[in-house]
């Protein structure tokens, strides 16, 4: 799955909070039905696609989150705070290219047969929604802090020492040679971002069940980093 790049993102997420902050006051989408509460709390699960330079080198991959909305009943606008994971293996065309560069750097020896790249996310947002009924949509768009942790691995015999549980009378699972992954080399940083997305939600139980994509810019040192999570959840 490709998607063009975001022209203007930070004008655009400008653009979209002056105008949640202007707008009149309307939860339908986004904002579990109870105007006694004014925080809420959600869960999602998702799946998340790289996009621009990233696609050509990592896979789609697993998505979780979790956060907290704060939307009092009176205000056009709720705030959001969550926190993030998203996984992304290499490629086999990235995997093959690596073990390439390895084979001609004279300083370098062996190769890889894995790697990841590891996402952990706290992004700070506004949510908004046109509308006044029970289900509806509603615009999402914040700043993120990203936490990137890319690791290389190879296959290779490795030593498993016994393990004994005390919990049941020192039961022990024996230990051993056999198959493991042995990090090759592994890079971290930690990075900042932009996210704006829509999603649609509707009633379910004392909260809202919801279907969600964003788009997300993470500025790095080198290539910037685009990718897009479409998640399901429950807000309640």
């Amino acid at each position: 799955m490709r998607i063009v790049g975001l022209p203007a993102a930070c004008r655009g997420i400008v653009l979209s909070v002056t105008c949640l902050l202007t707008a009149a006051t309307a939860w339908a989408g986004g904002r579990p039905n109870d105007s006694a509460r004014s925080w809420f709390g959600d869960v999602s699960v998702g799946w998340a696609f790289p996009q621009s330079d990233a696609d050509d080198i990592l896979d789609d991959d697993w998505t979780l989150g979790g956060g907290v909305l704060y939307w009092p009943s009176d205000w056009p606008v709720g705030i959001q705070g969550e926190v993030t994971w998203a996984k992304f293996d290499f490629s086999g065309e990235a995997i093959d290219a690596i073990n390439e560069a390895i084979e001609q750097d004279p300083q370098n020896g062996g190769q890889i047969d894995d790697g990841d790249v590891e996402v952990w996310q706290v992004a700070v947002n506004a949510i908004w929604s046109p509308g006044n009924s029970d289900s509806g949509f509603y615009v999402v768009g914040g700043v993120t802090a990203n936490f990137i942790d890319a690791t290389v691995t190879n296959t290779q015999l490795v030593y498993f020492p016994p393990i004994c549980d005390p919990w049941y009378w020192w039961w022990c699972v024996p230990g051993g040679v056999g198959p493991g992954s042995v990090v090759q080399g592994s890079d971290s940083s930690t990075e900042y971002g932009l996210n704006a997305g829509f999603g649609y939600d509707f009633p379910a139980g004392d909260g809202k069940f919801f279907v969600e994509a964003r788009y997300h810019y993470v500025t790095t040192d080198s290539d910037d980093f685009y990718f897009v999570p479409i998640s399901i959840g429950y807000r309640w």
